[in-house]
C-alpha cells in the first residue's frame, strides 16, 4: 500500500476504521433526517443547522443575538 498523505502536513490522516465510523454516523444522521420533518426558519435552512450554528457562537455573540431577539420579541 502506498503512503498516503494530507494538503496539511501535520495532519494525522484518518484510519480506515475512522472513516468508516464516520460514514455509519453520516448514514445514521440521514436516516433519522428522512424519518422526521424538521421545522424550517426563514432562512430555509433546518432548524438544527441553525441552533448547530448558535451552539458554536462565543459568550459575546450570544449575548448580542440575545439582545437582538429580545428587541423583535418587543417589536
Amino acid at each position: 500500500m502506498e503512503p498516503k498523505s494530507t494538503h496539511e502536513p501535520k495532519a494525522k490522516v484518518m484510519s480506515a476504521s475512522d472513516v468508516w465510523n464516520d460514514a455509519q454516523e453520516i448514514a445514521s444522521v440521514l436516516k433519522q433526517n428522512m424519518l422526521k420533518t424538521e421545522p424550517m426558519v426563514r432562512l430555509q435552512i433546518p432548524l438544527s443547522t441553525f441552533l448547530y450554528a448558535v451552539e458554536n457562537l462565543s459568550r459575546e455573540e450570544l449575548l448580542i443575538l440575545h439582545k437582538r431577539i429580545e428587541s423583535r420579541l418587543a417589536s
